[in-house]
């Protein structure tokens, strides 16, 4: 029996990611049926392309949270006489928007009182947040199916439009087809996840002048200014800014051709990872058990003898000495053996 299927993603780019096996296999579980993803805007991109998702609606940023953004959504998706939906985020308005919109069958995992919402509520693995949150994802898949689904790892699709757009992007930059460069993401989103742009300008500069690979900085485009000053760490244009100047299929692609990717478990990491490049990752606040990139060629920092490591916090709450400790005691050294394994192939 064809059904019609409403996938409603995460808020942020590195759950998206996170978020791809369970969607990639939908449409395996449900045979005939159509599967559709709704997700904001600024992150929608990265379904197109899918051969597993037949639509993506978008939900405009400014009604992604809140009452106003629950009665948009609900008129967004009205329409089109949904039968079943996954809803992924945690939230109550997630969950209200779809009731509201008389999705036949809500199925999300119990959070934020919204019990009575979902036709299908299904309580979150315990203890909390001790599965990796992808698994927990594809989970919800797998429960309400009944189907005992063998997990595969996150994996985005591109096309041949996407590598076409990242090389004359990349060649605009000085970098043609078949050179060598490795991606930097120098700076995350939350304070306590940052382990500063001067260390990843000498990281830089180690590439460049240690292994003659041009080095790709990645940030958002509040972070322009401050790649543009990194990039003067080496003569010449072998250090480039591409900060807040490609989107996210454009980036992927850029990822996929590079040798390395290198920051912290952040969206992008996550990116990276799913276009199967090897990856060095800074961890600290965040819990790599939950929240790490999912990798087979991911080389992990962190600093576990820490009495505060892992604390999810996004600014750090202690002082003096104690400081952000799980990034500051993490050296170029650490970074650079790291690094030095994976482009000799170790």
């Amino acid at each position: 029996m064809s059904q019609r299927i409403l996938i409603r993603a995460p808020n942020h780019l590195g759950d998206c990611i996170m978020a791809l096996p369970m969607i990639n296999e939908t449409r395996e579980v449900f045979h005939s049926s159509s599967v559709t993803v709704l997700a904001p805007e600024h992150l929608a991109e990265l379904f197109e392309q899918n051969p597993a998702v037949e639509d993506v609606l978008k939900i405009p940023s400014r009604y992604v949270h809140g009452l106003i953004g629950v009665v948009k959504i609900k008129e967004i998706i009205s329409p089109h006489g949904f039968d079943i939906g996954f809803i992924l985020p945690p939230s109550f308005g997630a969950a209200s928007a779809f009731k509201l919109a008389s999705v036949k069958e809500r199925i999300g995992y119990i959070a934020d009182g919204r019990r009575l919402l979902l036709t299908r509520p299904l309580a979150l693995p315990t203890p909390l947040n001790t599965e990796h949150r992808s698994r927990v994802y594809f989970d919800l898949l797998r429960r309400a199916s009944g189907i005992d689904l063998e997990y595969v790892p996150p994996k985005l699709f591109l096309n041949e439009s996407d590598d076409h757009h990242a090389a004359e992007l990349l060649a605009g930059f000085g970098i043609s087809a078949g050179e060598g460069y490795v991606a930097i993401a120098f700076r995350a989103v939350a304070e306590s996840r940052r382990w500063g742009s001067e260390q990843y300008a000498k990281l830089a500069a180690y590439v460049v002048e240690k292994h003659r690979l041009k080095v790709v900085l990645i940030g958002s485009d509040d972070d322009r200014r401050i790649g543009d000053e990194m990039t003067t760490v080496v003569e010449g244009d072998a250090v480039v800014n591409l900060a807040g100047k490609t989107s996210l299929r454009e980036l992927a692609a850029v990822f996929s051709g590079a040798r390395l990717f290198i920051g912290n478990d952040s969206g992008p990491a996550h990116l990276a990872a799913s276009v199967g490049i090897p990856l060095v990752v800074l961890s600290g606040a965040d819990d790599p058990a939950e929240t790490s990139p999912i990798s087979s060629r991911k080389r992990l920092i962190y600093l576990d003898h820490l009495d505060c490591i892992s604390c999810v916090k996004n600014r750090c709450p202690l002082k003096g000495e104690k400081k952000m400790r799980c990034m500051n005691e993490i050296t170029l050294d650490m970074v650079v053996s790291h690094v030095e394994t994976i482009l000799h192939g170790r």
